[in-house]
C-alpha cells in the first residue's frame, strides 16, 4: 500500500490557525470529502485522495494501546474536528483508535501470516479487525483422559472430531463449528501488547540517608513460549514437561510425551501464557557524611551507596524473563531471550 508521494500537506495559512500538533503520525481519518488526512511528523497534515497515500504510510492502523497520541501544547483540536466533519465525528473515529484493532492491512486479502517456529508452523499473524500483531494458533479444551473421552467429541452428525486421537492427546476446538478439526479453526489465541505499561519512581531522604527506587511492569499482555523446538525429537526439555500426561487424572494441560510429536505441539494456546509482571528494576540506598567530618579532609560532599538492578521480579510467566524484547511482528514471542543480569555494585561520591 506503500505508494507515491502525492502528498498535499495542509499548512498554517489554511483556515488561519496553527495546524500540526496531535501526533498521530499512523493514524488516518477520512474526511467529509473521501479524502484521508493524517498528521505529519514534520508538522502539519497530509492529505491524500485513494490510494495516493503518503511515502511513509503503510496502511490504515490505530496503535491503540501502542499509539503514539502525545498531544502537544500547540495542537488545534477545533481544527481537526472542523477537518473531521464536526466534533461528534472526531470523537467517533478517535474512539476506534484505541481500539487497538488493524483496520486495513494494505493487501487484497486483508491478512497475512507473520512469524512461523520450526515445526510449529505459522505463530503471529496480521488481520482486518485484530490487535496488530496476534498471536495464532488453535484453541485447546484439555487433555483426552481416556478413550471414551476421545469417541466422546464428535460433531453434530456424530462424526469423530479426532478419529486418530489417544488419551494424551490434546482436544483441539473445532473453532469454526464446520465438523472438523482444520487449519480454518487457528484464530487469535492471545497478543503481547500490555493493556498498561507503567512505571513508579520512589525517593525519600532522613537525616543523611536516601533511598530511591524504580518500578517498572505490564498488565494484560501475553507471552508465546517459543522456546522448545519440535523438529529436533532428542533435546532437553522444559520443566513444565515433568508435569505432562503418564496416565489418567495426571494432567489436563501438557499432553503425553512422544518423539517426533508434530500435532499436540501445533501453534496453540498451550504456548501462551500470562506475561504480566512487576519489576524492581533499581534501588540505591545511600548515606551522606556530615559536613563537618568531611571538611576536615577537604572534601564539601562525600556520599557512599549500594545499589541493585533487577533486584527483583514478580510474574507467572515461567520463562528466563518475562520482560520480552522481541517486537514488530515477533511482539510478545518468547524464542529464548537472554535474561537482564541482576547486578549488585557499590560506590562513593566525593565533591571537593
Amino acid at each position: 500500500r506503500k505508494t507515491a508521494k502525492s502528498v498535499l500537506r495542509v499548512v498554517e495559512d489554511r483556515a488561519g490557525v496553527p495546524c500540526g500538533g496531535v501526533s498521530l503520525y499512523s493514524t488516518p481519518f477520512e474526511l467529509p470529502d473521501g479524502s484521508f488526512t493524517k498528521a505529519d511528523p514534520r508538522g502539519g497534515w497530509q492529505v491524500w485522495h485513494g490510494d495516493n497515500a503518503p511515502d511513509n504510510y503503510w496502511g490504515d492502523f490505530y496503535e491503540g494501546s501502542a499509539w503514539d497520541y502525545s498531544w502537544n501544547a500547540w495542537h488545534d483540536l477545533p481544527y481537526l474536528m472542523d477537518l473531521m466533519g464536526g466534533k461528534e465525528k472526531f470523537l467517533e473515529r478517535l474512539s476506534y483508535a484505541f481500539d487497538s484493532n488493524l483496520i486495513e492491512y494494505g493487501n487484497e486479502s486483508g491478512w497475512s501470516n507473520l512469524d512461523s517456529f520450526q515445526g510449529t508452523g505459522a505463530i503471529s499473524r496480521a488481520e482486518n479487525g485484530m490487535p496488530f500483531p496476534f498471536f495464532y494458533g488453535y484453541k485447546t479444551d484439555g487433555i483426552f483422559q481416556n478413550m471414551d473421552e476421545v469417541n466422546s467429541y464428535v460433531n453434530a452428525n456424530g462424526e469423530l472430531l479426532m478419529p486418530n486421537a489417544v488419551p494424551g492427546d490434546v482436544r483441539f476446538v473445532d473453532y469454526n463449528k464446520d465438523g472438523k478439526i482444520s487449519d480454518d479453526d487457528r484464530t487469535c489465541i492471545g497478543d503481547g501488547t500490555p493493556d498498561w505499561t507503567w512505571g513508579l519512581n520512589f525517593n525519600v531522604a532522613w537525616k543523611g540517608f536516601d533511598l530511591s527506587m524504580l518500578w517498572q511492569g505490564t498488565l494484560g499482555n501475553q507471552v508465546y513460549d517459543a522456546t522448545r523446538r519440535n523438529d529436533i525429537s532428542k533435546t532437553n526439555l522444559p520443566s513444565y514437561m515433568l508435569n505432562r500426561w503418564t496416565g489418567e487424572g495426571t494432567s489436563d494441560r501438557y499432553p503425553r510425551f512422544v518423539l517426533g510429536d508434530s500435532v499436540n505441539w501445533q501453534s496453540s494456546d498451550l504456548m501462551v501464557y500470562d506475561g504480566s509482571y512487576l519489576r524492581l528494576k533499581n534501588i540505591q540506598l545511600g548515606y551522606t557524611l556530615p559536613e563537618k567530618l568531611t571538611k576536615k579532609a577537604f572534601i564539601s560532599r562525600l556520599r557512599v551507596f549500594v545499589a541493585a538492578e533487577n533486584l527483583l521480579t514478580l510474574t507467572k510467566y515461567h520463562g528466563y524473563d518475562p520482560e520480552i524484547s522481541s517486537g514488530g511482528t515477533s511482539l510478545g514471542i518468547d524464542y529464548g531471550v537472554y535474561p537482564q543480569a541482576r547486578t549488585f555494585s557499590l560506590g562513593v561520591n566525593v565533591a571537593f
